[in-house]
C-alpha cells in the first residue's frame, strides 16, 4: 500500500515562517559573535597600548652613538683632570651624561606630553651611560660561563668569573 505525504497549506505556510524566523536567528547571533569578538580585540589592543604609552622602558630611552678619536681627544685635552681620583672612563661618562642633558634641555619642547608650558619645568636626566667597546672576549667568556651555570659546574663558574674580572681590570 502506498501512501502519499502531503502537508496541509495551513501547516506548511508555519513551517516556512518558522524556518525562516530560526534561520534569520542563528544568522543575527552569528553577526553579533563576529561583531562583538571583533570589539573585545580592538578594546584588548587599545589596552595594550595604553599600557605600552605609560611604562617606560629602558628601549624607550635607548640612544646609540659613536664615539670616534677626535672627540675622544676633544674631551683629553678639555676636560679630563689626572688629579681626579675618578677614572677616565668614569670622567667620561660623567662629561658624556653632563653634555647630553644640556642639550637636551635647551631643545624646544615638542609638546607631546601635555602642553609645551609644563613641558619646560620637566628636565632630562640620564639615568644610565654603557660603554661598549672592545668586548668580543668578555662576551665569548659570559657565554662559556652560561654554559657551564646551566650544567652546574660551579668550579668553572669561579675560574671564568676570574677571567671576566682580569679582562675588564686591563
Amino acid at each position: 500500500m502506498q501512501y502519499i505525504c502531503e502537508i496541509p497549506q495551513e501547516r506548511d505556510a508555519n513551517r516556512r515562517v518558522f524556518g525562516l524566523a530560526a534561520g534569520s536567528i542563528a544568522v543575527f547571533i552569528y553577526l553579533f559573535s563576529v561583531v562583538y569578538f571583533d570589539y573585545i580585540a580592538c578594546v584588548q589592543m587599545n589596552k595594550f597600548v595604553d599600557f605600552d604609552v605609560k611604562t617606560i622602558t629602558a628601549g624607550d630611552y635607548t640612544l646609540e652613538f659613536e664615539l670616534n678619536k677626535k672627540h675622544f681627544d676633544h674631551f683629553i685635552k678639555n676636560y679630563y683632570d689626572d688629579t681626579n681620583p675618578m677614572g677616565e672612563v668614569a670622567q667620561l661618562k660623567l662629561y658624556i651624561q653632563l653634555e647630553l642633558e644640556k642639550r637636551f634641555n635647551e631643545m624646544d619642547s615638542l609638546g607631546l606630553d601635555g602642553p609645551a608650558e609644563d613641558d619646560m619645568t620637566k628636565k632630562v636626566e640620564i639615568a644610565q651611560i654603557t660603554f661598549a667597546y672592545d668586548n668580543a672576549e668578555v662576551i665569548e667568556q659570559l657565554i662559556f660561563r652560561g654554559i657551564e651555570v646551566k650544567g652546574e659546574a660551579w668550579g668553572n663558574v669561579e675560574k671564568i668569573n676570574d677571567k671576566i674580572l682580569k679582562m675588564v681590570q686591563k
